[in-house]
C-alpha cells in the first residue's frame, strides 16, 4: 500500500512540474551567409542546463520552465546573443535570432613571397628533384668557380654533353646542332646563322647569365624539333640596387697659348636685342 501511495506522489510531482512549463522554439540564422540556416549552434537557458543545438535547418525546441528567463544564442567565432524572455505554463513562444560573426576575426588573406637564388647548386638540385623533366644545371657561382666565359663552355660542365672546339656546336648524348633547340628564360630564341638551328652559346657571357640548364629527355610539353635536349639559359634578374661612380676630365691643347678672356668675334659686341648694328665683315 505505501508503494502505491509513494508511485501517486510521484505522478502527481511530475504532472505539477510539467504543467508549470513551456516551451520555446524557433531558428537561428547565418548573417554571414546572407540568412541561411546555422547549424550546431547552441541555444541554451542563462544559468542552467537546459537546452540544445540547432539542427540541420537552424531550428531548435526545448521545454523551460515557467518564468522570466534568459535565453542565449552562440556559435563558434560568432557573436553571443542574450534576450530577456517570459515563459507562461503550457504555452509556445517563438524566440527567432540571426548570428553574426564577431569584431576582429575574420583575416585578410596573406601571401608570402619568397624570392631564392637559382645561382646556387642547392636550388638548382632542389629544383631537379621536383621537375618531372630530368635537366641537369650549372649555376653563376659554380662557373665562376671553375673559370667559366660563356654559356657554350658552361654546357660542357655537365655530364653527356660535349663541345667542338672548330665550330662551337653543342652535342648532348652524341646529337648535334640539328637535334637541339635553345631557349633563353623558356622562350624559344632563333639563331644568328641562317646554316645553323641553334643560336651561338658564345654570345652569352657568365657576366649575364644565372644558371644553364639542359634537359636530356623528350617529353610532349617541349617542342617537337628536338631529339637530343634542349639548352635553356636562364639570364640574371635586374636589379636596381647598384651604385656607380665616374669622374671625367680633359683639355684642348688648342688653347695653351691663349690667355685671358675667350676669344670673340667682331661682331659679338655689337649686339642689342638679337640684332646686329653693323654689317658683318667679310
Amino acid at each position: 500500500m505505501k508503494k502505491i501511495l509513494f508511485i501517486a506522489f510521484l505522478s502527481l510531482c511530475n504532472l505539477a512540474f510539467s504543467q508549470s512549463k513551456g516551451t520555446v522554439t524557433g531558428t537561428l540564422t547565418d548573417k554571414e551567409m546572407d540568412g541561411e540556416p546555422l547549424p550546431f549552434a547552441n541555444v541554451f537557458i542563462k544559468g542552467t542546463t537546459i537546452g540544445g543545438t540547432t539542427d540541420f535547418d537552424g531550428k531548435y525546441t526545448f521545454e523551460v520552465p515557467a518564468g522570466n528567463q534568459i535565453i542565449v544564442f552562440s556559435f563558434v567565432g560568432y557573436q553571443t546573443i542574450e534576450k530577456q524572455i517570459v515563459i507562461k505554463a503550457n504555452e509556445t513562444i517563438v524566440v527567432d535570432q540571426l548570428l553574426g560573426a564577431n569584431e576582429g576575426v575574420s583575416l585578410d588573406e596573406v601571401k608570402i613571397n619568397v624570392a631564392v637564388s637559382r645561382e646556387k647548386e642547392s636550388a638548382l638540385l632542389l629544383e631537379q628533384k621536383k621537375a618531372s623533366v630530368i635537366k641537369e644545371s650549372i649555376g653563376a657561382q659554380e662557373l665562376a668557380k671553375k673559370g667559366v666565359s660563356d654559356a657554350s663552355v658552361a654546357t660542357t660542365k655537365i655530364a653527356g654533353v660535349t663541345r667542338s672546339d672548330a665550330s662551337g656546336d653543342i652535342y648532348v648524348r652524341g646529337l648535334g646542332d640539328r637535334y637541339l633547340s635553345t631557349n633563353m628564360n623558356g622562350l624559344p630564341i632563333p639563331s644568328d646563322n641562317v646554316d645553323r638551328k641553334n643560336i651561338n652559346l658564345n654570345l652569352f657571357s657568365t657576366n649575364i647569365i644565372q644558371n644553364v640548364g639542359i634537359s636530356k629527355t623528350y617529353v610532349s610539353s617541349k617542342y617537337a624539333d628536338e631529339a637530343s635536349g634542349n639548352v635553356d639559359v636562364a639570364s640574371k634578374e635586374y636589379t636596381k640596387n647598384m651604385f656607380s661612380l665616374s669622374i671625367n676630365g680633359g683639355s684642348n691643347s688648342n688653347l695653351l697659348d691663349y690667355g685671358g678672356d675667350f676669344r670673340q668675334t667682331l661682331i659679338s659686341d655689337d649686339i642689342t636685342f638679337g640684332f646686329h648694328e653693323k654689317n658683318t665683315p667679310l
